[in-house]
């Protein structure tokens, strides 16, 4: 079974807004920020540390006792989550 992702090309800018040197090692906080401000989706780092003891969450590789994402792994993830959103009004109408 292969865990290769296809090499995406990412703007220098958005790599430099999160201060990313390359897509392949993006640190815990560094995927937390990109998660939160470039996907729309409020992640913390604690969060993702979390998720990791928990076996959810996005993948991400181990070297030595430092974690790391990619950014390809990061979208995959981010396009697979699935939004809930509630409405109390509608919740009202319907047991009236």
């Amino acid at each position: 079974m292969s865990t290769t992702t296809t090499i995406q090309h990412y703007p220098q800018s958005l790599l430099d807004r999160f201060g990313i040197t390359t897509p392949e090692a993006v640190t815990t906080k560094q995927a937390a920020e990109y998660l939160t401000k470039e996907k729309g989706i409020p992640t913390a780092a604690s969060s993702l540390e979390v998720y990791r003891c928990l076996g959810r969450g996005c993948r991400y590789k181990k070297i030595g006792s430092r974690v790391f994402y990619t950014l390809p792994w990061l979208d995959e993830y981010a396009a697979g989550i699935e939004v809930k959103i509630y409405d109390p009004s509608k919740v009202r109408q319907e047991a009236a």
